[in-house]
């Protein structure tokens, strides 16, 4: 019984901990200083509708979507709808964000999904063996 219960306390500190590792990572592009063309490249590479953080060379950010681009600028859209209009010479750096599914914006509840999937992975377990 002794060896069933540490063998079930391992599985649940192996996923407690994988599922950390998961949440905690970070994906996102960093690039140096872009000229206004590598900046216009970028933008086109990631496309319409991805969301996007900007750095701009006076230090301001923004985030959104992207939602127009056109020759001399972009425009991004926030979650509120605001439309903002960036120069591709102002900008500093473009960083595409990661789509998050909604369960897992909060490392918590990607930990608290896992426990209970663990938890109901162990009660079964038991009642296999029992």
């Amino acid at each position: 019984m002794e060896k069933q219960v540490l063998a079930i306390v391992v599985v649940f500190l192996f996923c407690l901990v994988y599922t950390v590792a998961i949440v905690a990572q970070d994906r996102s592009k960093t690039s140096s200083e872009q000229d206004g063309v590598a900046t216009k490249a970028e933008v086109h590479k990631l496309g319409f509708g991805k969301r996007v953080d900007i750095r701009l060379k006076n230090g301001n950010r923004a985030t959104g979507r992207i939602t127009g681009m056109a020759p001399d600028h972009f425009v991004i859209t926030n979650s509120k709808g605001t439309a903002s209009a960036i120069a591709y010479a102002e900008v500093f750096q473009v960083s595409p964000q990661k789509e998050k599914l909604g369960v897992f914006d909060r490392p918590w509840k990607g930990i608290m999904f896992t426990a209970a999937g663990v938890g109901q992975l162990v009660v079964l377990t038991m009642e296999l063996f029992n």
